[in-house]
């Protein structure tokens, strides 16, 4: 049986047997991973990963099953969820599933030549870019390579019908420097919807040279100096710090620090941030979310303004607006086990009229930081992060790497203090941001 046939059975016999509405929401994946650790081939997986979760609602309380074969049981799946969300609590907030809506075709979003690569193209890859990053000094070097090429299906009982297919492929490089006992590490990363839109070499070269570089790194200063905030760290920032605490479930649950923040003015006009669902060959790009509401572009922030938040059908319902179509599985828009969840497509930060060259020229004395790996507190703001790539600015010039550095500040005081925006957009991942120069962030280090 097809897997969109299995979808509508589902559909149709989760109201034969009593709930209010449901849904099935249907993933073929297909993975090819390819792990290359310490300059050998680690492991080398193929998984096929096929099924359908079912979501039955019944006074408003939601339940829950899934099958990951074709060969379902469609009686016994469906009977589970209904039987799950009828044992629930009545919810008086759940409103609907969402209607039929008509779909924008995105651009860029399935690539047959990602879809065609073999194991030993994969393997290739690899060990040609590991051969490139064999920079003086360097250690170790670590690749991941991985393509993903699948089809998902959404149908609800209010005659929903959605099918799209897409392909993504993922390379992170993480590779170590060493110098008699001194080790640095540097990290790059990115994923693609085309095998054209991905420039390998210069993600590995770049975690390299970064990892070089970072044997050369200082401890800095405890005080409060003006940061530019690029590349990976702008990741924590913007899409963990800022637009996922406009998730209206936590907005209405009074658990985001940006809870009563709706309509007011938190940054400079400058500061212009969208999720962007149907962005050219961006990663979270599609027809529809995995409700079957369209994928759109939506302003959050506006010159500084916070405008709007990311719905599914539960919280639009709850607020009486129109899902955003950011419903999303717990584990992500290919998880068809996982619960209904919010988070933000693709997420764009409008670009200002700085160049980067004439951020770094208006501090005297201050860092360019360019990752962490930590991330911000959504209840509170509160932002505590090590550093693990940044840069020294001494008057107007950047200088040497940093190391046992953290900063520290609450996210609307960093919005309020930005300084300038960037005019030089660059993608990591799902965020497309310029960099930010903000004045006053607290630096602590051990020197």
């Amino acid at each position: 049986m097809e897997l969109l046939d299995i979808c509508t059975k589902l559909t149709d016999r989760s109201l034969k047997l009593g709930a209010d509405v449901s849904e099935a929401y249907g993933v073929d994946l297909n993975i090819l991973k390819v792990e290359l650790e310490k300059r050998n081939i680690k492991s080398v997986k193929m998984v096929h990963d096929v099924g359908v979760g079912v979501r039955a609602i019944s006074k408003g309380s939601t339940g829950y099953s899934y099958a990951t074969s074709l060969d379902i049981d469609i009686d016994g799946t469906a009977k589970k969820a209904v039987e799950a969300a009828k044992a629930g609590n009545p919810d008086p907030d759940f409103k609907d599933l969402p209607r039929p809506s008509s779909y924008t075709r995105p651009e860029r979003t399935y690539d047959g030549r990602i879809a065609s690569l073999t194991p030993e193209e994969l393997i290739d890859l690899c060990i040609s870019l590991a051969k490139q990053a064999e920079l003086d000094k360097v250690y170790s070097i670590n690749i991941t390579v991985e393509s993903l090429v699948f089809r998902r299906i959404i149908v609800n009982s209010n005659g929903v019908e959605g099918i799209e297919d897409g392909t993504l492929l993922y390379l992170i490089a993480y590779i170590t420097a060493k110098e008699g006992v001194n080790l640095s590490s540097g990290y790059e990363g990115d994923v693609v919807r085309y095998l054209s839109d991905l420039d390998p070499e210069r993600i590995v070269m770049r975690a390299a040279e970064e990892a070089v570089k970072g044997l050369n790194a200082k401890c800095y200063k405890t005080m409060k100096v003006p940061v530019i905030f690029a590349e990976k760290s702008l990741s924590a920032i913007i899409v963990e710090g800022v637009v996922k605490a406009l998730n209206a479930d936590l907005i209405q649950r009074g658990r985001s620090y940006l809870s009563r923040r709706l309509n007011a003015n938190i940054g400079p006009d400058e500061l212009t941030i969208l999720s962007d669902g149907l962005i050219e060959g961006g990663p979270l790009t599609g027809k529809f979310d995995v409700e079957g509401a369209p994928r759109q572009r939506h302003v959050l922030i506006e010159h500084g303004v916070v405008k709007g938040l990311l719905h599914n059908s539960y919280t639009a319902g709850k607020a009486g607006v129109e899902s955003t179509g950011n419903a999303t599985r717990s584990g992500g828009d290919l998880d068809f086990r996982g619960q209904v969840v919010i988070a933000p497509s693709n997420v764009v930060v409008e670009a200002g009229n700085w160049s980067l060259q004439e951020m770094i020229q208006e501090v005297d004395n201050g860092l360019l930081i360019l990752d962490t790996h930590d991330i911000p507190n959504i209840a509170t703001g509160d932002f505590s992060a090590m550093v693990t790539h940044g840069y020294i600015i001494e008057k107007g010039e950047v200088t040497l790497p940093i190391k046992q550095t953290l900063f520290a500040i609450n996210l609307l005081d960093l919005a309020r203090k930005i300084r300038a925006v960037g005019k030089e957009r660059a993608k990591y991942f799902n965020l497309y941001s310029p960099p930010l120069l903000v004045l006053d962030v607290q630096v602590s280090s051990k020197a």
